[in-house]
C-alpha cells in the first residue's frame, strides 16, 4: 500500500464503502465530505503520496474549529471518520466497518487525558456510572483548560470551588449531586497519585437537595396502538415489532436490547439472561410466548447472517448492531408518532415509559416491592418505590377521610 498515492488510495476507499453496501452516491457523498478535504490538503503541499502528518494536521484543525464551536459535533465526527478509513485502507488494505464513536465536546489534552485514562479502569462501578465519572472528569478538565490551567501544578481549593459553583449554575439539583461525589473520587485518585497535595474531602461535604421528577407509565391501550402500527409483513417491521414488543413484556432497558446477544437466549428453557449495562448485574427473564415467536421469526426470516453476536442489527448494510439504545428509542417514537400518539418531548414517555408501565402493572396486581426490584433488575429498590407513586387507584386508598372535619370560618380544623 505504501506505493500508492492519495488520489489512488481515496479511489480505493470508495470502492471499499460499496463494497460494505453503501450505493454509489452514498460513497461518493463520503468521499465528497470527508475525504476530498485531506486529497486537497495533499495537493496545495504538492505531497503525491500519503502523508501522516498531514492528516495529523488537518484533523488538529479540524478539532480546533470544533472546540471553537466553529463547526458542529456531526461535521467533527465526518471529518474524523474520513480521516480514519484512509489510514485503515493505507495501513491494512482492508476496511473494518464500526459504528461511530461518540465524540465528547469537552477536549483535552495529552496531560489530562492520560490522568483520566489511567482513573477510570480502577474504578469498580457499574457501567453506568463509569460513563458518568468519565463525563465529569473530562467536564472538569475541560473547564480547567479554559481557565488557564493546562496541568494540575497551579490548581488548588480555589479552583475546585469554582468548579462545583460553575457546575451549579449549569446542572439540575440531581447532576450536581452527582458530580459532587464523582469529583470526591477523582480527587481522592489524584491526592494517592501526587498530583494534587490535598483530596479536598472537606469541599464536599456540602448537603445538595435532589429533585426526583415521577414520570408517567405509558398505558396499555396506547401500547397496543403503537405495536398495531408496525408493518409486520416488510423485514423493518418484524424487527421492530420484536424489538418494541421486548420492551414492553419484560421492561428491559433500550441499551439492553441494543446489546442482546444471541447466546444471551435460552430457547429450550425459555429464559432470557443477560447483564444489564446500567447495574453490571446479572438479569433472567421468562420468554414468553408472544415474544419468543417475535424474535424467533426476525432471527430465522430477516437477521443477516453474519460475524455478530447482537440479536438485532441495523436493516441497512452492513448490518452492524445498534451501538446504545438510542436509536431504539427513536424507532419506537417513530411508531408513537404514527399511532397519533406525542413522541418523546422530555415528558418521559419514551421507551423507558415501557418499563415504568410494566413496573406500575406489577404494583398494582399486588406483587412486592422486592419481587417487582427483582423482576425489573433494579439495584436500588428507591428505583422500584417510584411504581407506588404511578398506582393511583390503591393511593386513593390510602388517602385520609375528611370525616369529623368541620369548616370554621373558612379554615379547616379538627
Amino acid at each position: 500500500m505504501n506505493t500508492l498515492n492519495i488520489s489512488e488510495l481515496a479511489s480505493r476507499t470508495m470502492t471499499a464503502l460499496q463494497e460494505y453496501g453503501l450505493t454509489p452516491y452514498s460513497a461518493w457523498n463520503d468521499y465528497v465530505h470527508s475525504i476530498l478535504p485531506i486529497v486537497r490538503l495533499h495537493e496545495r503541499q504538492e505531497k503525491e503520496k500519503f502523508d501522516r502528518d498531514i492528516v495529523t494536521e488537518h484533523m488538529r484543525t479540524v478539532e480546533r474549529r470544533f472546540d471553537q464551536g466553529e463547526i458542529s459535533l456531526f461535521t467533527y465526527r465526518k471529518y474524523k471518520r474520513g480521516a480514519q478509513r484512509l489510514t485503515e485502507i493505507y495501513d491494512t488494505g482492508r476496511l473494518e466497518w464500526s459504528a461511530p464513536v461518540k465524540v465528547s465536546s469537552f477536549v483535552l489534552n495529552d496531560y489530562y487525558g492520560k490522568i483520566l485514562e489511567d482513573f477510570i479502569p480502577g474504578e469498580n462501578v457499574s457501567p453506568k456510572a463509569k460513563s458518568d465519572i468519565t463525563w465529569i472528569g473530562r467536564k472538569y478538565f475541560s473547564w480547567l483548560i479554559r481557565e488557564g490551567h493546562t496541568d494540575l501544578s497551579c490548581v488548588g481549593a480555589k479552583e475546585v470551588q469554582g468548579f462545583m459553583i460553575y457546575c451549579s449554575k449549569h446542572m439540575v439539583s440531581s447532576s450536581v449531586h452527582n458530580a459532587k461525589l464523582y469529583m470526591k473520587k477523582l480527587y481522592q485518585y489524584l491526592f494517592v497519585k501526587g498530583y494534587s497535595s490535598e483530596n479536598y474531602d472537606g469541599l464536599f461535604a456540602f448537603p445538595v437537595s435532589r429533585e426526583s421528577r415521577l414520570y408517567p407509565a405509558v398505558s396499555q391501550n396506547d401500547i397496543a396502538m403503537t405495536l398495531n402500527m408496525i408493518d409486520r409483513r416488510i423485514p423493518q417491521g418484524k424487527r421492530d415489532y420484536a424489538m418494541v414488543l421486548l420492551g414492553a413484556i419484560t421492561g428491559l432497558r433500550a441499551i439492553d436490547i441494543a446489546k442482546l446477544k444471541l447466546c444471551d437466549i435460552d430457547w429450550k428453557k425459555g429464559e432470557i439472561k443477560l447483564v444489564q449495562s446500567k447495574t453490571g448485574k446479572s438479569l433472567a427473564l421468562p420468554l414468553t410466548k408472544d415474544v419468543g415467536e417475535a424474535i424467533s421469526e426476525y432471527i430465522l426470516k430477516i437477521r443477516p447472517q453474519n460475524e455478530h453476536e447482537n440479536v438485532f442489527l441495523r436493516i441497512r448494510p452492513p448490518f452492524r448492531p445498534f451501538s446504545n439504545g438510542v436509536a431504539i428509542g427513536d424507532i419506537y417514537d417513530y411508531y408513537r408518532k404514527r399511532a397519533g400518539l406525542p413522541r418523546d418531548a422530555g415528558d418521559g414517555m419514551g421507551f423507558h415509559s415501557l418499563r415504568r408501565s410494566l413496573g406500575k402493572n406489577l404494583v398494582t396486581s399486588g406483587a412486592p416491592v422486592t419481587m417487582v426490584a427483582q423482576i425489573l433488575g433494579d439495584s436500588d429498590i428507591d428505583s422500584t418505590k417510584k411504581y407506588i407513586s404511578l398506582d393511583s387507584e390503591h393511593l386513593k386508598e390510602c388517602a385520609l377521610s375528611f370525616d369529623g372535619i368541620k369548616p370554621k370560618r373558612g379554615v379547616l380544623s379538627l
